[in-house]
């Protein structure tokens, strides 16, 4: 039995040099797939970080606007509250009269909003989700909606 020797080169009816080609243009692919996945992974990233900053100063923006609607909101509110006031002060009002419905309709204002706020809590959250997902909880069972 001849023993291998790796400084010569083997050629067995012609498919070696083949296979060595083969191997090569393997190792050859497998190269450029990975320099294409590090070039994708680098695009990606470079992505993300500008989508993270246009996403923050998107937010800001919109924080902003809010605090401007309250405060126009609330302008406009005192300006129809002090209007309405005036309007019946003129009518021959007593003022504690206006001031008391003024600050009536302030009350149910502010408990239909609170009231309101309070059944919309109630439908934030996954809880039907993530249980139906985990079947954590009895199928059978009816959650009130």
């Amino acid at each position: 039995m001849e023993m291998p020797n790796p400084d010569k080169e083997r050629v067995a009816d012609g498919q070696e040099p083949q296979q060595v080609e083969l191997i090569k243009e393997i190792i050859g692919a497998a190269t450029d797939a990975g320099k294409r996945y590090q070039r994708q992974l680098a695009l990606a990233k470079n992505m993300a970080r500008r989508e993270w900053k246009l996403s923050v100063r998107a937010l800001v923006l919109v924080l902003v606007g809010v605090l401007l609607l309250v405060a126009v909101v609330a302008t406009l509110w005192m300006t129809l509250n002090a209007t309405l006031a005036m309007g019946l002060y003129q009518l021959g009002l007593h003022w504690m009269w206006i001031g008391s419905g003024v600050l009536l309709l302030n009350g149910l204002v502010l408990l239909g909003i609170v009231s309101t706020i309070r059944a919309l809590l109630k439908h934030i959250g996954f809880s039907r989700a993530w249980d139906a997902l985990t079947l954590s909880s009895d199928p059978t069972s009816e959650t009130p909606d």
